[in-house]
């Protein structure tokens, strides 16, 4: 019975020698974490700023669906709730477009954020709705 609780013993001891993580280890995964936290820094206000484009087209969309406005009238209400929403985008990337049921407004735009060095996010959206007449 002894020599079993010997191997024992330096069984057990041999396991607890190996415990923890290393100083190189820990740096590594220090900085993975910080990279992947750093690209979420960057992403997130970009994911933001897609749900409130969608806010607003859905809101215009409710606003309008019993039809009777003016293409000018779409505008004015869409500008203004993308100026209470905070964005600000390029005017080439917004469109109000008659189509055969009513007006089609569109949004195509693209945002881009750096990230390191010559590595950038890209965030393209396109969405449309129909309001119709």
């Amino acid at each position: 019975m002894g020599p079993n609780r010997r191997q024992h013993r330096l069984a057990v001891r041999r396991h607890r020698s190996q415990a923890g993580i290393t100083a190189v280890g820990f740096i590594i995964l220090a900085s993975l974490v910080g990279i992947v936290g750093f690209a979420g820094l960057k992403i997130f206000p970009m994911y933001m700023q897609r749900l409130r484009i969608n806010t607003v087209l859905d809101d215009l969309e409710r606003n309008f669906e019993s039809g009777g406005r003016a293409a000018g009238d779409i505008r004015i209400d869409l500008a203004s709730r993308m100026a209470v929403e905070g964005l600000r985008l390029p005017r080439d990337a917004i469109s109000v477009s008659p189509s055969p049921n009513g007006y089609q407004v569109r949004i195509q735009h693209e945002d881009r954020q750096p990230f390191i060095a010559d590595i950038h996010f890209l965030l393209m959206y396109d969405r449309q709705v129909e309001i119709p007449r």
